[in-house]
């Protein structure tokens, strides 16, 4: 049996409850992707005769996983999710609790590599003030690794919920009028509609001026410390009541979210849980090769873990926190709690403690920031004048 799937989970959760009404086992299923958008209730292979109470009731914890993994690219996703949910109603009730089995690993790491894209998404959004129909609207472009625009789209409209806004990615586009979100059709090309590229802040451009001599860098770069624990907004990480807090005190440091870029490269899992030789090494190597990529003037590991991934299983944080580390002639590194690791004491004093230490840290950073983009300035300017005299 074939069966095509839109990607949004009303359109699978009706595919699945079909299947499941007439007993067909995952073997029996071929699953596609579905053209275009879900448009309301599917019926697979002729149920019209399947009466409501036929119809299961999918376990909500499911749901929970599902909701994330739908969102996924890889084409087994749905084969994955039935054979799951298959398992499930016929006996396995707390699979999902189950950490060894293969089926469940595969689902957890679709889950966070959503979780993931959704937080990329969030934090490195550029929206741009334009003019529609004689109104303010601020438009951006973006393109994830996953569909995650719905997923996304809400927390969005938390961070920005007085301004008319429109998110255009190659999929689907989102839309906030300041009342009622809504949801369209994608845009397939590089740049935002109608040219709107998104403008550099004043840190940005200020880097691309000191880099006559050179190739543009991203200012500053942050390692997450295990995105996917309780305390951050649905798992999302650096969003939230951390996240906010961390916006605070960037802002006060004289950092901007917008001169930021996450590392991809994040650790799921329990919290302060220290890695292991080989799990370092992999994630270590990923990590190297996404900084050459983004060559970043300062490396920011928040929390013991993002230390552990920067500088190898032997880190401390209780010892290294604060140091900064000379990474290149250019570029430093510093080592400093996590947000949520600050606002997770429940004695005010013990939190105000590392909150003051925690602004300090970033404080120092980006003074170093600082001194290494005058440093760049009066490099460029060397080189410049020495060109005008060749």
């Amino acid at each position: 049996m074939r069966v095509s799937v839109a990607s949004e989970l009303g359109a699978f959760r009706d595919v699945a409850r079909g299947l499941l009404a007439r007993g067909v086992p995952p073997e029996r299923v071929t699953f596609e992707d579905a053209p275009g958008p879900w448009e309301g209730p599917v019926d697979p292979g002729g149920l019209e005769g399947a009466s409501a109470r036929a119809l299961p009731v999918l376990p909500w914890d499911f749901l929970g996983l599902a909701e994330k993994v739908v969102c996924h690219r890889a084409p087994e996703r749905w084969a994955l999710l039935y054979r799951v949910l298959w398992r499930m109603t016929r006996g396995e009730r707390r699979l999902l609790e189950r950490e060894g089995d293969l089926d469940v690993q595969r689902l957890r790491r679709m889950e966070r590599a959503v979780r993931r894209d959704v937080s990329n998404l969030v934090i490195r959004i550029r929206f741009r003030r334009g003019v529609s129909d004689g109104a303010e609207r601020y438009v951006a472009w973006y393109r994830p690794e996953h569909r995650v625009v719905r997923l996304a789209a809400p927390f969005l409209v938390g961070r920005f919920p007085a301004l008319s806004w429109s998110l255009f990615t190659p999929d689907t586009s989102a839309h906030w009028d300041g009342v009622r979100l809504t949801f369209g059709a994608g845009l397939r090309r590089e740049d935002p509609p109608g040219g709107t590229e998104p403008s550099p802040s004043p840190a940005a451009r200020l880097e691309r001026r000191t880099l006559s001599c050179g190739v543009t860098r991203t200012p500053v770069m942050l390692l997450g410390d295990v995105p996917g624990t309780w305390d951050e907004d649905g798992g999302v990480c650096f969003v939230g009541p951390a996240g906010k807090f961390l916006e605070v005190v960037l802002a006060r440091a004289g950092l901007r979210r917008t001169d930021l870029r996450v590392s991809r490269e994040a650790r799921p899992g329990v919290f302060a849980v220290p890695l292991d030789w080989g799990d370092a090494r992999s994630r270590r190597e990923r990590l190297v090769s996404e900084v050459l990529e983004v060559r970043p003037l300062l490396l920011l590991a928040l929390g013991s873990v993002a230390g552990q991934l920067l500088w190898g299983p032997g880190f401390r944080l209780d010892v290294c926190r604060g140091r900064l580390v000379q990474l290149s002639s250019e570029a430093v590194a510093l080592a400093t709690f996590a947000p949520s690791e600050v606002l997770r004491p429940g004695d005010p004093r013990v939190q105000a403690e590392l909150r003051i230490h925690f602004e300090a840290d970033l404080r120092s950073a980006a003074d170093a920031l600082r001194r290494t983009l005058v440093a760049r300035a009066e490099s460029a300017r060397t080189c410049n004048d020495f060109s005008a005299r060749e």
